[in-house]
């Protein structure tokens, strides 16, 4: 006989199984664009791989607040050197791409 908690046990597993799919989906479309990024401005995204850094609260184009993911990642404009960059989306969409090499350069999207 399946007990009620056993039930609500069952869902929560699914729901925490739902949740690690999507933002690993979520890292894996981000280390895409990171690649695309850094190829279109000539450098070299180094390790392949992004570093989850938190979620905090970004303005969007429209001027609205969104929960955000942000990830951090490392380049190379000579592969001697070595700079960092953020990548800020919502969801599947992206709102901003921050590098600082010799000055600041913020891609808004």
């Amino acid at each position: 006989m399946v007990d009620i908690y056993d039930v609500i046990i069952f869902f929560i597993f699914i729901l925490l199984v739902m949740y690690w799919w999507r933002i690993s989906e979520q890292k894996t479309f981000a280390i895409r664009h990171a690649k695309k990024y850094c190829q279109e401005r000539n450098v070299q995204l180094l390790d392949q791989t992004l570093l989850f850094k938190g979620m905090r609260l970004e303005k969007s184009h429209n001027k609205r607040r969104k929960l955000c993911r942000v990830y951090e990642f490392d380049f190379s404009s000579n592969g001697e050197d070595r700079f960092k960059g953020q990548i800020i989306l919502s969801g599947f969409n992206f709102l901003r791409v921050i590098i600082e090499m010799d000055e600041l350069e913020i891609t808004e999207y």
